[in-house]
């Protein structure tokens, strides 16, 4: 496995992992030429997130993307760990291990990130096994959003 830095040449299998991944877990279909758009904005400015993939013989089996959340409580980012997907015939190989693991030794090694953070849908009781095996810990907060 090769866990690297998503780059523009990665835009249409990051869609289509996106695209999956909203079916899969949310059974939504989403707009796949605003979903292009919106990867390929954030593959083009790294202060929006930064997406990473798992190869696997030159081919990408896996994504995780992350975005930033200062903490003035803290005086520190979180990243916020989204669109993670693992191409189905690569589940249950380490592949979200791998990447997982590389991102928290982002954050184990850098002093101005001071965490990670992830939401996941509530009746997603596999996910959240796993994140809890990784040793993360549930919050106290729920997740209310307003989209336009």
């Amino acid at each position: 496995m090769k866990i690297r830095r998503a780059t523009l040449e990665d835009l249409d299998i990051i869609v289509t992992y996106n695209y999956n991944l909203a079916k899969e877990t949310e059974d939504k279909l989403l707009d796949k030429e605003l979903l292009s758009r919106g990867v390929k904005a954030l593959l083009g400015d790294e202060n929006k997130g930064v997406y990473h993939v798992c190869e696997i013989d030159g081919k990408v089996v896996g994504q995780i993307m992350y975005t930033y959340e200062w903490s003035d409580w803290r005086n520190g980012l979180f990243l916020w760990i989204q669109s993670v997907y693992v191409d189905a015939g690569y589940r249950k190989q380490g592949v979200f291990k791998a990447l997982y693991c590389y991102i928290k030794e982002m954050c184990d090694t850098n002093e101005q990130v001071i965490g990670l953070r992830l939401y996941v849908e509530k009746e997603n009781q596999v996910a959240q096994k796993t994140y809890q095996h990784l040793g993360m810990d549930e919050c106290g907060y729920l997740m209310y959003e307003y989209e336009k």
